[in-house]
Formats: structure tokens, sequence, C-alpha cells
């Protein structure tokens, strides 16, 4: 659990970034996104992608309609072991509160299950300069030393965020609120794998003359390119 000096320092720095939004986003101004709801889902042998996508799209428009502010699916392509990643905004915990507390419970008979492994993670977004959303996405995971304090994880963390930042022209971050991992994850957008192949080059410079020889603590670290899935 995220002990509360964390909780009170990502408060602080949540009302630097409400006001940034995906173009195409509708009615941004009413909502602040400061949450993240995550989830992960991997494809079982033998199972049919086409059959789960349709299910997890479903359920997107679910959760919109249960009160959730955007949602939007991405599919792996390069990476780690994952089909698909969901995601939806939510500005409060009493917003998150509210939705999850008139849900009522799954049914027994419910619609079978599709998916194998199955992960749930609660985010703030601390950082949103992504504005646009673009065919192709970028997700790369770090966690630091546990013998760090929270705010030295944050100082690195904002160390290699500012690096993709620069290299991609704009990402988001989000540091880990709930949830299995301990996170900081980076979101940067690409338009072609020609488009990425420059913005990976501009990293690697970036990286070679600014942080390579810098000590960052990083405990582990994955990347994952991923599509958006049109709704």
């Amino acid at each position: 659990m995220k002990n509360l000096f964390s909780i009170l320092a990502i408060g602080l720095s949540l009302s630097l970034y409400a006001g940034h939004h995906e173009e195409g986003e509708a009615d941004a101004s009413m909502h602040e996104n400061n949450f993240v709801y995550i989830s992960t889902y991997t494809q079982p042998a033998g199972g049919n992608p086409e059959r789960l996508k349709k299910s997890l799209l479903k359920n997107l428009d679910t959760l919109e309609t249960n009160g959730y502010n955007r949602c939007g699916m991405l599919r792996h392509q390069f990476g780690g072991g994952r089909s698909f990643l969901t995601y939806c905004y939510f500005d409060s915990w009493e917003q998150f509160a509210e939705i999850n507390d008139s849900e009522n419970p799954i049914a027994g008979d419910g619609p079978r299950q599709l998916y194998g492994d199955h992960t749930d993670k609660l985010a703030a977004v601390v950082v949103r300069n992504l504005t646009k959303q673009t065919p192709y996405v970028l997700e790369a995971k770090y966690s630091f030393g546990p013998y760090l304090t929270d705010n030295e994880r944050r100082a690195n963390a904002k160390k290699l965020f500012d690096a993709y930042d620069r290299a991609f022209g704009g990402c988001n971050m989000t540091e880990h609120f709930w949830g299995p991992e301990l996170t900081w994850n980076f979101y940067c957008g690409y338009e072609s794998y020609a488009d990425f192949a420059n913005k990976a080059a501009a990293l690697s410079v970036i990286h070679e003359d600014e942080l390579a020889d810098t000590k960052l603590d990083v405990l582990d670290h994955s990347d994952h390119l991923m599509t958006r899935v049109e709704r």
C-alpha cells in the first residue's frame, strides 16, 4: 500500500496537469482526468483474439456508462506477453467510489471469461504532454530500488521521463497508486514505425549524452509497443 505521504505529494502535483487533454476527447473541459484505471489482458492458448477484442470493447462501453470519463484500448504488438491494455480516466476518488458503489455484483451466470491472465492498477496521471491520439503508443515502465525514498524515486523517474518526453515530442506519465506494480509508466505516441525509428534514435542520443553515466537505481524496466484499437 502506498503511504500517506505519497498520496499527499501526488495531490499537490495533479493540479499542474489537469488542464491537458487528448484531442478528440468529448467535453474535455468538464473533466480533470487526474487518475486512470488500467487493465491488462493476455490471450489464452487457442483463444480467438478478435472475440476477446469485441468483448473488451463492449466492456469499455459499460464502464463509460457507469461513469468513467473516457476509456480506450491498446493492442500488443511488441514487448511482453499481454494481448490488450484498456484504460479509463476519472477525476477523483469520490467519482471512483460513486461508480463502484453503485455497480451490481458480477452475476454467477455472466458471460464466459475469454482472457487468460488479467491485472488491474489505479494510477495518478502526473504529466500529460501527449495531447494527440496517435495510432501507436509506447509504454515504458520503470521501478526503482526499495532503499530509495518516494521522492528519490520520483526524481529518478522524472529524469528518465524527460528524455522520453523530449525525444517523442510529448509523453504522459503515471505514478502507481494501487495495484500489483510500484512503477512509473510513460506513454509516448508515434505515427508509424518510421516515426518510431526517428524518435528512438533521438532517445538514444539523449541517453548516451545525458543519462549513460547517471546512477538512477532502476530496479526493473520493460517496454511495450502497442497499436490503438479504434472504437
